[in-house]
């Protein structure tokens, strides 16, 4: 069974018990999936009142997006478990088996791979989060803050685990490239929350 289709309860159990699948890629994932839900909310919050009347097209394409976001950050929970279990599987071949480090490699940068892709979707989710916290509906501004403060979350917990998978490649060329982007990106994720919360705050 994919682990979003696990009421609650048991996927916390899958997270709580001594297997390392699911951990912290999954739940940065599902992190995500729960902000854009929640935007997604304020969208619906906002179109059809006549008060938001001006920006209802804008609310309508920003929810569509975040409808998107969604579905793929659901994805990327079953996703960043499933990397990481090809890891542990590839430490488990024989140790005398030519491919061993090869695919030892290969896996760890597919498992890093994964979160980075959650980070650089918690980035998205957060540009629509500024727009919507600016013109959506007010009294759901808290909505907003809480869907900023889960993608920041989100973001910084999926970049923790690009970077211990990163510890395990040897390519040094692929991690400074992939430090680098993580550098950029980190800006950009706080300079998103910070405007949001700027938002956020003037109506609270």
């Amino acid at each position: 069974m994919s682990l979003t289709e696990e009421t609650i309860r048991n996927f916390l159990e899958k997270v709580a018990d001594s297997s390392p699948t699911p951990g912290g890629g999954s739940v940065a994932a599902l992190a995500g999936a729960i902000s854009s839900a929640l935007l997604e909310m304020v969208c619906n919050l906002t179109i059809g009142k006549e008060k938001y009347k001006e920006f209802e097209e804008e609310m309508k394409i920003e929810r569509e997006k975040c409808r998107n976001y969604r579905e793929k950050f659901i994805n990327l929970i079953d996703e960043d478990s499933k990397a990481f279990d090809e890891v542990i599987s590839a430490f488990k071949l024989p140790k005398d088996y030519e491919g061993r480090k090869e695919a030892i490699q290969n896996a760890y940068k597919k498992a890093s791979a994964v979160p980075l892709e959650t980070a650089e979707y918690c980035i998205k989710l957060m540009e629509s989060g500024i727009k919507i916290a600016e013109k959506g509906n007010k009294n759901s501004i808290s909505d907003a803050g809480v869907a900023s403060l889960m993608a920041k979350s989100a973001f910084h917990s999926a970049i923790l685990n690009v970077k211990i998978n990163l510890s395990g490649i040897k390519d040094s060329d692929y991690v400074q490239k992939t430090k680098n982007r993580i550098k950029k990106m980190e800006y950009e994720a706080e300079n998103l929350h910070r405007k949001t919360m700027e938002v956020v705050e003037r109506w609270l």
